[in-house]
């Protein structure tokens, strides 16, 4: 996995940019919606993701010229459910935003470099693909 402080300024850097959006936007729609209680404790639920997030990074193909990008991706998903509920899986307009959110952080040349590193390490294979 990638470095502690490397998932801590992405994880900064994707709650920034969705206060941002929240705060400025009237028109939310349902991948907006505010957060529902989790249905399970905490760490639980981060084990759980954790362990998807690796079994779907698994199951990318080695060979394939876009696997880190979709590696990040995966990882996005999994912050964006822990942070908004694992309900918004179920909701296009989900995904829609995801890729906004992954668009803006690629753009951003500073962020950039911290997506290579974070997956070229969600891929483990030491080869950059991203």
């Amino acid at each position: 996995m990638a470095g502690i402080s490397s998932v801590q300024q992405i994880v900064a850097t994707i709650r920034a940019e969705m206060s941002s959006r929240v705060g400025n936007s009237d028109r939310r729609g349902p991948a907006m919606a505010e957060k529902p209680a989790p249905r399970t404790r905490p760490a639980q639920a981060s084990a759980r993701m954790s362990g998807l997030l690796l079994q779907r990074v698994a199951a990318l193909d080695q060979a394939d010229p876009e696997r880190g990008r979709k590696a990040f991706r995966i990882f996005l998903e999994s912050v964006l459910l822990a942070e908004f509920g694992e309900a918004l899986i179920n909701d296009p307009a989900f995904y829609a935003m995801v890729d906004q959110v992954q668009l803006t952080m690629e753009d951003d040349p500073q962020i950039a470099g911290a997506i290579a590193q974070a997956a070229e390490s969600l891929c483990g294979d030491g080869r950059k693909n991203y």
